[in-house]
């Protein structure tokens, strides 16, 4: 994933890569977000079939990378999966520092 990114001083790899907690409300204060907020409510198939956002949610940090204008992210991965939990995928995060907790190894 990294190949092309040869310049240590801007790229920070985590190997194997280290386990975090995201804040997804620091990430997208839209998330965990009532349904009601909607502006027409959410239907029962959204509601069942979506994917399903806790207030923190539990990820792997694969890096740190220094944006242009000197600020960190970090590069996470993170399991997401539907409500009625038929439907997951991996999706690849870029967090703010403030949103990152880093969990102890077990």
């Amino acid at each position: 994933m990294f190949e092309g990114w040869p310049d240590g001083r801007t790229l920070r790899v985590f190997d194997p890569p280290r386990p975090v907690v995201v804040d997804m409300v620091r990430f997208d204060p839209t998330s965990g977000r009532p349904y009601s907020a909607a502006p027409e409510g959410v239907s029962l198939r959204v509601r069942a079939s979506g994917a399903r956002i806790e207030a923190a949610m539990p990820a792997r940090q694969l890096a740190w990378l220094q944006l242009s204008n000197g600020l960190w992210r970090g590069i996470c991965e993170m399991q997401l999966r539907s409500a009625n939990r038929t439907s997951s995928m991996t999706i690849t995060l870029w967090v703010p520092p403030e949103a990152i907790q880093v969990q102890e190894e077990q």
